[in-house]
């Protein structure tokens, strides 16, 4: 069994350039009106269980928040940007090519994950880092690793790949200047907790590691949601 390190990958970063910070966060919320009234998805998520955990076994695709308030689709870089800059909740998807969210689902910043009118759909809550570490602590007790959360058409045909039906992509992200990148490389998901004032903690599953990768990014930035089953 190969062991599970959590530490920092190519993709952390910890300086505050194209960030909000946290009063400016707390303002913005202050300020928003939140409605009540709860939405159904905009479509059924398969699913797999994994250990006591039941996982979405596909990236988030919704385009509105669960009270049904919509998300910005930041069409451009410049829109991007300007959602970071502003602290905005926005969505995209790969190259901006809505035939990638098909499979791939959307890539969505923080600000929409930690927004209070809530990007989880009903029934589905978004995961902490206690959730995904408990996934990795599933891995190690099954005695498998990255590979069995990776499909086949991401990691190859291993002898393990995909056998939990996770169906991890390398779905790739954003970075918080707008370029993309890792497409086929790297899936990276959004823990619902933040790391310090300018970034947020994610789960990084790369192409050709067998050890799950854990670190932050920028919150401007933009990866891939999975949620779990409340």
């Amino acid at each position: 069994m190969r062991h599970f390190f959590n530490f920092s990958c190519g993709l952390l970063l910890l300086s505050s350039l194209g960030a909000c910070s946290s009063p400016e966060e707390a303002k913005q919320k202050q300020s928003k009106p939140v409605s009540t009234r709860v939405v159904e998805p905009s479509q059924d998520y398969d699913t797999c269980q994994i250990g006591q955990q039941v996982w979405m076994a596909q990236n988030l695709n919704e385009p509105h928040f669960r009270n049904g308030d919509p998300i910005k689709q930041a069409k451009t870089l410049d829109e991007w940007k300007k959602a970071g800059y502003t602290c905005t909740p926005a969505w995209c998807y790969y190259d901006n090519n809505s035939a990638l969210g098909e499979k791939f689902g959307k890539l969505y910043n923080f600000y929409a994950v930690n927004d209070p009118r809530g990007l989880a759909p009903k029934g589905w809550a978004l995961p902490a880092n206690a959730d995904f570490q408990k996934l990795l602590s599933t891995l190690r007790k099954i005695d498998k690793d990255a590979m069995a959360l990776q499909h086949p058409s991401f990691v190859g045909d291993c002898p393990d790949s995909d056998v939990l039906k996770f169906h991890a992509y390398g779905s790739g992200y954003r970075k918080e200047s707008g370029a993309f990148s890792g497409k086929d490389e790297y899936a990276s998901y959004w823990s619902k907790d933040t790391a310090n004032a300018y970034s947020a903690n994610a789960l990084y599953l790369h192409k050709y590691k067998f050890d799950p990768l854990w670190g932050s990014y920028y919150k401007s930035g933009g990866f891939s949601v999975r949620c779990i089953r409340q």
